[in-house]
């Protein structure tokens, strides 16, 4: 008697059951409730899931400028007629918040998208969706500032069955792409992945991962709102999180405020050229004297709330 066949079929049937448990789900019937004791950017990472970030307090006053949403990150210029650094310092933004031994979502840069229905028929439709508008919106910003690069790499990430059926990670995506930027002192390697010393080189580059949506939401009220009123949600949270690479790396010719500072300033040009639905959340970096923010379609969302 062959005892290897039912235990075969037990093992079909879970990664079948689990293969339907990660199917997406519509959970559009249910409408996010906007919490108007916080901030839109606390509500933006509050409604996709993710570790809530906290609202810093500051004054009425403050809460005023810092609720304008054209804040400019451009470095290394400032420009002088904008509202920035030289006119409104982030320092009253900046805040300590243990985190314990596990790291929170809001610790790491990444991005949320809700992708119009109208727009995908499907998961794999909408991821296909977003990675064609991030990657024009990567060569319009590279195009804009006259930054030369090299060859954009993209395709579907590895997963195998462990990670597909027992981790439950959805199929994913990337986009990488390196580009020359004087300032840093980058310029283009084509043999950087095989050569150890140009690896320790200054190093610009883009790298976006993330996965398949996993549900279908109702289109929240800080996005504009799409024909179907639903959307799907591609999160930054869980093993199936997106994710934006630093883009400043071994830069050693300048310090590391400046590395920083230049990640936020790319990152907010490259916002400008994505649809509001798209928004980049840059992590706290106080050593650096920057905040978290949400970027959506270039505008500046702080995390602030009054005191």
């Amino acid at each position: 008697m062959n005892t290897a066949l039912p235990r075969y079929l037990s093992i079909i049937s879970i990664l079948l059951f689990l293969s339907a448990c990660s199917a997406v789900r519509d959970t559009s019937d249910r409408a996010y409730v906007y919490d108007q004791e916080h901030s839109i950017a606390w509500n933006i990472i509050n409604s996709s899931g993710m570790d809530t970030y906290r609202d810093a307090q500051v004054t009425p006053s403050q809460k005023l400028m810092y609720s304008r949403t054209d804040y400019d990150f451009s470095f290394p210029e400032l420009r002088g007629d904008n509202l920035n650094e030289s006119s409104l310092s982030l320092t009253p933004l900046l805040q300590y918040i243990p985190t314990g031994m596990g790291a929170e979502d809001w610790q790491n840069d990444g991005f949320l998208a809700w992708i119009p229905t109208e727009l995908a028929s499907s998961p794999e439709v909408a991821s296909q969706i977003l990675s064609d508008t991030f990657e024009h919106a990567v060569l319009e910003t590279l195009k804009e500032s006259k930054k030369v690069h090299g060859d954009f790499r993209k395709g579907e990430g590895y997963n195998d069955y462990l990670g597909k059926y027992v981790f439950q990670v959805n199929a994913s995506r990337y986009l990488a792409i390196q580009f020359a930027d004087e300032y840093a002192g980058c310029e283009l390697h084509n043999n950087k992945y095989f050569d150890a010393a140009i690896a320790k080189l200054p190093d610009c580059t883009l790298y976006i991962n993330f996965h398949d949506s996993e549900k279908i939401v109702r289109t929240p009220d800080f996005i504009s709102k799409n024909i179907t009123g639903k959307s799907y949600l591609i999160r930054h949270d869980g093993v199936n999180a997106s994710f934006i690479s630093p883009i400043y790396r071994q830069i050693t010719n300048r310090a590391k405020t400046n590395a920083v500072r230049l990640n936020y300033a790319f990152a907010q040009q490259l916002s400008r050229h994505l649809p509001d639905w798209v928004i980049i959340y840059i992590s706290p970096h106080e050593e650096s004297g920057m905040p978290a923010v949400a970027l959506q379609a270039g505008k500046v969302h702080f995390f602030i709330r009054s005191e």
